[in-house]
């Protein structure tokens, strides 16, 4: 901890430095994803709930664009993550900061003698079946690497940070004896501004799916489960796809087009805020049946909206939507029938579940978020506590 001064930055005044705080931003792509939106989140709600802190990100160039508008000063790093250089080229940039705590938004990385905290998003990177590709040997040995890098960084950090408790429970089980240093932090979203009215109305009459394709999106039972219910005459309205386009893309739209519900489905990719706003508010509701999921960036953006939701029961986006949404097993195409059926066949559930959508996402800001962190990072270094390096 540093004496109290002021800082300037792009002529706001910060105020009192307690703190000076180095965040490891190189997972912010120059193309935002789910990491990045959490790392801008982060950032820009401890700029509010900590505005005392010095904050400085090591980016990679062309992501630097992004925290324009957060009181952070950058690092060019050009060094991307899970590199053997890393430890060379990376580690001397943190120690040589004047830093008094590292972020690293990794769940890997740099281990500098100064107190680090690591941030694990989920563990389907080991836990996940063909989550490199589809070729087992390639699997097998990236698991091991990751595994290895993953424990290093761990054993070495003061801190674990997670989203959810789904992922602290699956964390422990693959790396055990670590609870008390991880700490659930949450997460927000920016599409929906808290507090504000209810943006659903449900009335373009359709459901939306958001997300990308891979395996643990559980698409293709999706697929089966809508084209069966749509083959029953229960009236089941067309389904919108916001889909990335990724590695999993083409593999997805190949599966689509021999579905006998391909006539109902409308896919588009890169979709701006203001189109996404508009297809959480017209949506009589959300599909999200994940294998797996360690937080669910689109159902707290469709909770938010007040649009209702239909999850996977025992993964993260249970503890997300609670008794808000419709539960259903991701493993059971018959399940996931009864859930979406359920949906669009009661209009007053629909018109409950809105509410209860609201008033659960109430509670996941990022200003939250960010309070859980910096109370964290406070606690470890008032108790001027650091892992063995």
């Amino acid at each position: 901890m540093r004496e109290s001064s002021t800082v300037q930055y792009g002529g706001r005044r910060l105020g009192s430095v307690a703190m000076k705080l180095l965040a490891d931003a190189r997972a912010l792509q120059e193309h935002v994803d789910g990491i990045g939106r959490h790392i801008l989140g982060i950032l820009g709600g401890l700029a509010r709930v900590r505005p005392g802190w010095e904050l400085e990100a090591l980016v990679l160039p062309d992501a630097v664009r992004h925290l324009d508008r957060i009181p952070v000063r950058t690092i060019h790093c050009p060094v991307p993550r899970f590199r053997r250089e890393e430890r060379r080229r990376v580690t001397p940039l943190v120690e040589s900061s004047g830093a008094d705590f590292y972020m690293n938004f990794s769940m890997a990385g740099p281990c500098p003698g100064i107190p680090t905290g690591i941030s694990v998003y989920d563990m389907m990177v080991l836990n996940l079946p063909g989550y490199f590709g589809p070729l087992w040997i390639r699997n097998i040995l990236a698991r091991m690497v990751f595994r290895r890098m993953i424990f290093r960084s761990a054993a070495h950090a003061a801190l674990i940070a997670v989203p959810s408790l789904a992922t602290r429970d699956e964390f422990e089980t693959v790396f055990p004896g670590c609870r008390d240093r991880i700490r659930v932090t949450g997460e927000g979203q920016d599409l929906f501004p808290p507090g504000g009215r209810p943006a659903w109305t449900g009335e373009a009459g359709y459901l939306l799916y958001v997300g990308n394709a891979r395996a643990y999106k559980n698409l293709s039972r999706l697929l089966v489960a809508y084209a069966r219910l749509r083959a029953t005459g229960a009236g089941v309205p067309p389904l919108v796809m916001v889909v990335r386009r990724d590695r999993a893309y083409r593999g997805f739209m190949r599966e689509l087009e021999d579905s006998p519900a391909r006539e109902a489905v409308t896919v588009v990719s890169s979709v701006e805020d203001d189109r996404l706003r508009e297809l959480y508010a017209g949506a009589a509701g959300l599909l999200m049946p994940s294998l797996k999921e360690g937080f669910g960036f689109p159902v707290l953006e469709a909770m938010s909206a007040g649009t209702p939701v239909v999850v996977s029961a025992g993964t993260a986006l249970e503890e997300l939507a609670g008794e808000a949404g419709i539960l259903v097993d991701p493993l059971s195409v018959a399940d996931m029938m009864r859930g979406i059926a359920l949906l669009v066949s009661d209009g007053g559930l629909r018109a409950g579940m809105s509410g209860r959508c609201l008033a659960r996402a109430a509670g996941y800001t990022w200003d939250a978020a960010a309070e859980r962190l910096a109370e964290a990072v406070e606690e470890i270094m008032n108790k001027g506590s650091s892992r063995p390096r």
